[in-house]
């Protein structure tokens, strides 16, 4: 029972980051933006109460932007010095009694007070101080879990660059180029919320450190090369770092194990794309696709992978490219159960994979970004980076343009 609500929640929390990175990254007005914002935090942690503060430098006070549930407070401020900001810990929440003794709370006692604050969050966005939230009286239980406090943080961090971003806006307006920057700043917003995410599900596999990250930058190079549409690039990004998932609520003991699978164990583990397609269908993502990506990134073009044991006419491109990220990131790393190849052995594998395993014309791309990287002929290496550098580039150059040169017969 307590791992299915577990898992509710951490849906309804995925859900509600991606709800409210849409909402700072919006085309709305400033106001009904922030507005809109605060009522998805406060929906997240069932807190009817809530206020949300910008902060002034020039007056020392954090003026009110926005509220909800709350009776005669328009104009209300608090008072905050510069030695203030300096006592609090960046984006995280205080409990109210954490603060009592703090002379902030002394200048602003009755006006915390109107705002029935039992939780303070001071926001801050490149060590500024940008603002802050107020939270009332929660309608479940008083305290926060550890796990919520760390999903407060992350909603604390997008608004406090979400105000930060603002305040930059209105004073380089004129500067046409610098404000396309912070609007790539808001849209970022999002990346940087999933790969928390990404390195919650690492974490669960002591031997897959990273291994998320790595195939969302395998699979974006593949892409790009593709010349794929920028959204489009954005959503095979996402679906490769969210694509394990579904490990989530597999047992740790299974996933670490290093001797031989049994039948249940292996079993078990091959249940997660199937529980990750699960998850991630019931989220409004921007882009199309993502949780069909993941679903099936362990389907081979043969139809001996699963869940569905599809065939290569029934896999798109972007179910091709990830399952190849994901399968290349195995071989070049260690596993409970084997050592890594080497980026030799796995060239020499993926091409024995051909046709069986792999989709031949994606291996081809990849094999082509791998050569263009190896001869520093592309902007940013997105997969040689992230290889061990043990190898002679010669070596995988010839090997390389052999490879492709066959496939091309």
């Amino acid at each position: 029972m307590k791992r299915k609500w577990d898992l509710k929640r951490l849906i309804f929390n995925i859900s509600s980051l991606v709800d409210l990175g849409q909402e700072v990254t919006s085309s709305k007005g400033f106001n009904e933006k922030m507005k809109t914002t605060l009522y998805v935090v406060t929906g997240m942690f069932s807190v009817p109460k809530a206020a949300l503060f910008v902060y002034d430098s020039n007056h020392h006070r954090l003026e009110l932007l926005t509220y909800k549930g709350l009776r005669e407070i328009d104009g209300i401020s608090l008072y905050i010095k510069a030695r203030h900001t300096k006592t609090f810990n960046k984006n995280e929440p205080h409990n109210i009694d954490e603060i009592r003794n703090n002379s902030f709370y002394e200048h602003n006692n009755n006006a915390f007070k109107k705002l029935r604050t039992k939780t303070f969050i001071p926001l801050f966005a490149k060590d500024e101080f940008v603002g802050a939230i107020t939270l009332g009286k929660r309608l479940v239980r008083a305290s926060y879990l550890q796990s919520e406090k760390d999903v407060l943080k992350v909603v604390a961090n997008q608004m406090a660059i979400t105000l930060h971003n603002s305040s930059l806006f209105k004073k380089l307006t004129a500067k046409v180029s610098e404000n396309k920057g912070l609007y790539e700043n808001m849209r970022h917003i999002y990346h940087d919320t999933i790969q928390a995410f990404a390195a919650a599900i690492d974490a669960k596999d002591a031997y897959t450190k990273n291994h998320s990250y790595r195939v969302a930058r395998y699979a974006v190079a593949i892409a790009e090369e593709l010349e794929w549409k920028e959204k489009d690039v954005e959503g095979i990004y996402v679906a490769g770092l969210l694509h394990d998932i579904g490990k989530i609520i597999i047992d740790s003991k299974v996933l670490n194990k290093s001797e031989g699978l049994s039948l249940t164990e292996m079993s078990e583990i091959k249940r997660h794309p199937h529980i990750s397609y699960d998850i991630l269908s019931k989220i409004r993502f921007p882009w199309k696709d993502v949780a069909h990506f993941v679903r099936h990134h362990h389907e081979r073009v043969d139809g001996k992978g699963y869940p569905d044991s599809l065939t290569g006419t029934d896999l798109s491109e972007g179910m091709k490219i990830l399952a190849l990220a994901d399968a290349f990131d195995a071989m070049t790393t260690d596993r409970p159960y084997r050592k890594k190849l080497s980026l030799t052995e796995a060239l020499h594998e993926v091409k024995k994979c051909l046709g069986t395993q792999f989709d031949s014309r994606i291996s081809n791309v990849f094999f082509r970004v791998l050569q263009k990287e190896s001869k520093g002929e592309t902007k940013e290496a997105q997969i040689l980076p992230h290889l061990d550098k043990d190898f002679d580039p010669a070596i995988i150059i010839t090997l390389l343009e052999g490879i492709i040169a066959e496939l091309s017969a």
